[in-house]
């Protein structure tokens, strides 16, 4: 019996097909697309391949490092549970994708906001509800999860660069966002890892499999369904921006 044809490689931006190669790493092949500037993996794992380079990279050792990091780690959430706060208007309800243990659900706690964090990552839920047991955390991927009503805001950090199908994914978010909600996202940009068009840095394949850089995620947005994107300044580095339904 004849095996079905992959379906073709084309950019979530412009629907293109025409990609060159980027570079090999760790026996990972990476392709761009030369008219969004998009980057991603040649081949991408399936979703249960996937959750196990989750469940690889997400170890003990990972929650220890966060754990050192506390304070510092809860700080930057506060700040940026305000940010989006300024910007989100009246309504109060928050997702956070991407949980991790947990800091920027009990940030918007703090701030009288009725937040809930999901994460693929049974460990990471865990250590959230044992960190902030006043706060509401499931385990559950994106596309299981089905919540009674809409939010407000969404916020989404370092996580999209992870996903096999960022299209599919941000469709979802913004179909659990109410009119007028925002998200806010972060995600690194490919810019930082390139000298031209050379890359300079290890990529992170299999754990990253695509990367945006600040100019082709507005626009991917855009064809997602958004109607207007605001960057932050990122002294870190990466991108961060707020997105309106």
């Amino acid at each position: 019996m004849t095996e079905p044809a992959a379906p073709p490689i084309v950019c979530p931006i412009t629907g293109s097909a025409d990609y060159r190669a980027l570079c090999e790493q760790n026996g990972q092949r990476w392709i761009q697309f030369p008219a969004s500037g998009f980057a991603r993996l040649a081949a991408m794992p399936d979703d249960a391949h996937n959750a196990t380079i989750s469940d690889t990279v997400l170890t003990g050792e990972y929650i220890e490092t966060y754990r050192a990091k506390f304070a510092s780690k809860l700080r930057r959430s506060a700040r940026r549970a305000r940010y989006l706060r300024k910007h989100m208007g009246a309504g109060k309800r928050v997702l956070d994708v991407g949980a991790n243990i947990g800091f920027f659900v009990e940030s918007c706690r703090l701030l009288g906001l009725q937040a809930r964090g999901i994460d693929i990552n049974e460990g990471l839920v865990r250590e959230a509800r044992r960190s902030f047991p006043q706060c509401d955390f499931s385990a559950t991927a994106l596309e299981d999860f089905a919540p009674d009503d809409r939010y407000d805001a969404i916020y989404c950090s370092e996580v999209i660069e992870h996903v096999v199908d960022p299209a599919a994914f941000v469709s979802r978010i913004l179909g659990l966002l109410n009119q007028g909600g925002i998200l806010y996202l972060t995600t690194p940009s490919l810019d930082e890892y390139l000298s031209g068009s050379n890359v300079t840095r290890d990529l992170g394949a299999p754990d990253h499999k695509l990367y945006f850089n600040r100019r082709n995620i507005g626009l991917f947005l855009a064809r997602i369904g958004f109607s207007r994107v605001k960057h932050k300044l990122a002294l870190g580095g990466g991108i961060q921006l707020i997105a309106w339904k």
